[in-house]
């Protein structure tokens, strides 16, 4: 009993240290690590850090995938060494090679079924991160950002409506040629001669 009163008043303690330790790593990762500008002045490791306290890579997904090739070929391998088991019950040997191809056929059908519906909401994620990223460079800004922020409709640009034509007032028409002014007569009125290049009769002497 002592012992153990011992452990637990020091678990005690290291846990009021471990608390305050903590406090003070999320308040020095806020003011270093987190901030957007603060990034390319970072390190390798720390833009690591940076990307990953921000969420621009998710890990899930090569977790499942993980699992799931070691889950697939679990049961495959547990199958195939059912082939060569008999263990001996109260009836006698039992063959477990009928149940060894069933897991080995239905095994991986049975996990590949659970990894896709975990991978659906994976993938909606996924696409709702890119639809995100999208949206936010064509609002001119950063595709960098936190993904998992709403995007802001109403920063984006409206269309400028077209300009207004002016209406183009219609030509006048054009104005008919003045009329020519009537040719002079050329010959006299009293005596018929021809007149002149002046227009005198050489015989009336008169125009």
């Amino acid at each position: 009993m002592t012992s153990l009163s011992a452990l637990s008043a020091n678990m005690g303690a290291f846990g009021i240290i471990a608390t305050i330790l903590a406090i003070i790593a999320t308040v020095a990762a806020f003011i270093l690590v987190v901030p957007e500008s603060k990034r390319e002045k970072l390190g390798r490791f720390g833009k690591f850090l940076h990307d990953a306290v921000n969420f621009k890579f998710l890990i899930v997904e090569k977790i499942l995938q993980a699992l799931y090739i070691f889950v697939t070929a679990y049961l495959i391998l547990c199958g195939f060494f059912m082939l060569f088991m008999a263990p001996e019950t109260w009836t006698g040997r039992h063959w477990l090679g009928g149940y060894g191809i069933l897991l080995m056929v239905l095994g991986p059908i049975a996990v590949r079924l659970c990894y896709e519906l975990l991978m659906m909401a994976v993938l909606l994620l996924k696409n709702v991160i890119s639809i995100n990223r999208k949206l936010k460079n064509q609002n001119e800004r950063s595709a960098d950002a936190d993904l998992f922020a709403v995007p802001e409709l109403h920063r984006t640009q409206p269309s400028q409506p077209a300009a207004p034509v002016t209406p183009v007032a219609p030509a006048a028409p054009a104005q008919p040629a003045e009329q020519a002014a009537p040719a002079a007569p050329s010959f006299c009125t009293r005596c018929g001669a021809h007149l002149d290049e002046n227009g005198h009769c050489p015989n009336c002497d008169q125009k």
